[in-house]
C-alpha cells in the first residue's frame, strides 16, 4: 500500500512537472526597465513596440494561433497594461494582437484580432495592483475583437 502511494504521488508530481504555465511571469520593474522588457517577458511571440512622448503603441504577431487564444491574449494585455502602469513615461498605451487566417485563396495573412486603447485619464484611474480580476473588455477606453475570435 505504501508503493502504491508513493506511486502516485510520483505520477502526480510528474504530471504537474509537465503541465503547461499559462500564468503571466512577474515582471522586476525598475527605471531602467524598458516596454520592450516587459513585453518580452510576458509574451513570446514576436513584437514590436512604438514610443513617442508617453504613447505606447505595443504590436504582437501571435503565430501560435489556437482555441482558447483569446482568453490568454487578454490575460497577458491586462498583465502588460499593468506592468506599464509602473513606468512614469507610459501616458497613453495600446496593444494591437495579429495572427494569420486563412483566406479563401489559401493565403494566411496577418489580421488584426484584438485592438485595446487607454487614455490617458483612464489608464491612471485604473487600480492595476490586482490586475487578474479586471475586465479589461469593459475597462478599456477603445476596445474592439475580430469576429473571428467569438464572444
Amino acid at each position: 500500500m505504501k508503493k502504491l502511494f508513493y506511486l502516485f504521488l510520483l505520477v502526480t508530481l510528474l504530471l504537474s512537472a509537465c503541465g503547461k504555465n499559462t500564468a503571466p511571469k512577474e515582471v522586476a520593474v525598475d527605471k531602467n526597465t524598458s516596454v520592450e522588457d516587459i513585453v518580452g517577458a510576458i509574451v513570446k511571440n514576436k513584437f514590436t513596440v512604438e514610443e513617442k512622448n508617453g504613447i505606447v503603441s505595443v504590436s504582437i504577431q501571435d503565430t501560435d494561433v489556437n482555441k482558447g487564444m483569446k482568453s490568454q491574449m487578454l490575460k497577458d494585455s491586462t498583465k502588460i497594461f499593468a506592468e506599464l502602469s509602473k513606468l512614469q513615461s507610459v501616458k497613453t498605451p495600446a496593444i494591437n494582437w495579429y495572427a494569420p487566417l486563412t483566406e479563401p485563396s489559401g493565403d494566411k495573412t496577418m489580421t488584426e484580432l484584438l485592438n485595446i486603447y487607454f487614455s490617458e485619464e483612464d489608464f491612471r484611474k485604473v487600480d492595476w495592483s490586482n490586475y487578474a480580476q479586471l475586465d479589461i473588455e469593459s475597462i478599456a477606453t477603445h476596445y474592439h475583437q475580430s469576429a473571428s475570435i467569438g464572444h
